[in-house]
């Protein structure tokens, strides 16, 4: 009779203990689903942001980074010549001064931006491009003949200015201010980078 009243009063502790248990399960299930939600909610935080920095990024197409004034004297010598030989005294020298400002920088549309990391960005920056010319002068051509400088044939002006805005002239600029091109471009986009998302760090990588 005492060991049966001894069992009867079991019942309650493990009515108790059941109930601990399933408090505790659905305690552990719903913190679970809160890490989930938590999880979830950072992600997508992160992968808005990272949307964002190249939105802003591929949003901008032709970036002016440099813009060089220029001034100059270009000369063309000719003489006049009879069956391939040099008339002397026949040379003419041909003058034409000019001026203007050259704009260097990049094709925006091909810079590449990736996530390295949760806080970290790489900037793939593409060859710096001769961008175009602007304020260009150029003066009337002077020429200076000796004696028989008639002979010799005129210079043609067009030629000479096509000559002073080549592709070649252009590249020279860029070969002669790459570390001041790099620098600008640096400047440019941690500006953009920075402004939609300050706290991030950011790597430059640079064609050829």
């Amino acid at each position: 009779m005492i060991f049966f009243k001894a069992r009867v009063l079991l019942w309650p502790l493990l009515l108790i203990t059941v109930l601990v248990v399933a408090g505790m399960g659905a305690s552990f299930a719903f913190g679970g689903l809160n890490a989930l939600a938590l999880t979830s909610m950072f992600s997508s935080s992160s992968t808005e942001r990272d949307s964002q920095v190249v939105q802003s990024v591929t949003r901008v197409q032709e970036v002016s980074l440099l813009s060089l004034h220029i001034e100059g004297i270009d000369t063309k010598k000719a003489n006049g010549k009879i069956l391939g030989a040099v008339i002397p005294e026949s040379e003419k020298t041909t003058i034409l001064q000019y001026a203007f400002d050259a704009k260097l920088g990049i094709d925006g549309s091909q810079v590449k931006i990736e996530s390295t990391g949760p806080e970290s960005f790489r900037v793939s920056i593409p060859e710096f491009i001769g961008i175009g010319f602007d304020d260009v002068v150029f003066e009337d051509a002077l020429e200076s003949n000796k004696a028989l400088g008639w002979l010799a044939p005129a210079a043609v002006q067009t030629e000479m200015i096509s000559s002073i805005l080549s592709d070649e002239n252009k590249q020279k600029y860029i070969d002669q201010n790459e570390a001041g091109l790099r620098a600008q471009a640096e400047a440019f986009y941690s500006g953009i980078i920075g402004s939609v998302a300050p706290e991030v760090s950011i790597e430059f990588e640079f064609a050829g």
